[in-house]
């Protein structure tokens, strides 16, 4: 989490992949528009998808914030002229942690980076990619009308 711009935010980023090589997490919101070389998105002189894969190198897990970084979003539809692609199309060396929404869960993303500080360790994730400590029960599984659902009780006329 940075409040910095500009030089300074790239004089951290510097600073931290050299100084917690292989210990950082890289947090990523948004998604890497890969086409035409990805200038369609420009992050201190270099596309964002270069700068993506550099942070990455060093990283130990990447955590994707939001929709567009877990699941490519609506930029990522057809035509696609960006050619935007969520974070795992990108890097596929690297534990990905999804943690989508628009915007993602406060209460989420405060927990994960609670857990990961706490345990010292990555949380356990579902077939998706999602941490299983918070995306493991469908809201549907809650609701009061669901033993009408399950018993096949379903209006059928108004």
């Amino acid at each position: 989490i940075m409040a910095a711009a500009g030089h300074q935010a790239e004089a951290i980023l510097e600073e931290t992949r050299a100084k917690y090589k292989g210990r950082y997490v890289l947090a990523v919101e948004g998604n890497p528009p890969l086409n035409e070389g990805g200038m369609f998105c420009i992050d201190g002189g270099k596309p964002f998808v270069e700068k993506l894969r550099w942070m990455a190198e060093e990283a130990m897990a990447i955590i994707a914030w939001g929709t567009c970084a877990s699941w490519g979003c609506v930029q990522a539809a057809k035509p696609n002229p960006t050619g935007a692609a969520p974070i795992d199309k990108v890097i596929t060396n690297k534990p990905i942690i999804k943690v989508p929404g628009c915007p993602p869960i406060a209460e989420v993303m405060s927990g994960l980076v609670t857990f990961m500080i706490s345990f010292g360790k990555l949380p356990e994730l579902d077939r998706q990619g999602r941490p299983v400590m918070f995306y493991s029960e469908r809201i549907h599984d809650k609701c009061y009308r669901r033993s009408h659902f399950d018993a096949g009780q379903f209006v059928e006329e108004w």
